[in-house]
């Protein structure tokens, strides 16, 4: 993400005078940190790391909630037209 750009996006966010770092979209992970490193308050090799670790961590709480999750299935990347047809079948669509 830093290759394509995300550090001078968050710059021009914080440029911004309606923008600060209280605002939920600014403390999503990845803006959180690097926001910090902006405003002087770490390095940016600290702020990637951390950047890593939060995105680790969500990924975690993502999976756990999907494995609670009852009707939750995977899908094949990239699905295939016949993974959907047999869902559809499987819920109960007719083939036309």
């Amino acid at each position: 993400m830093l290759a394509e750009g995300f550090l001078d996006e968050v710059r021009g966010l914080r440029e911004r005078a309606d923008l600060h770092a209280e605002l939920p979209a600014v403390r999503a992970v990845g803006y959180r940190q690097l926001w910090c490193y902006l405003a002087g308050e770490c390095r940016l090799e600290t702020a990637v790391a951390a950047g890593i670790a939060a995105t680790r961590q969500l990924a975690k709480r993502q999976l756990t909630w999907l494995r609670r999750e009852p009707d939750v299935e995977n899908v094949p990347m990239p699905p295939t037209v016949e993974w959907a047809v047999q869902r559809l079948q499987r819920h109960g669509v007719p083939e036309r």
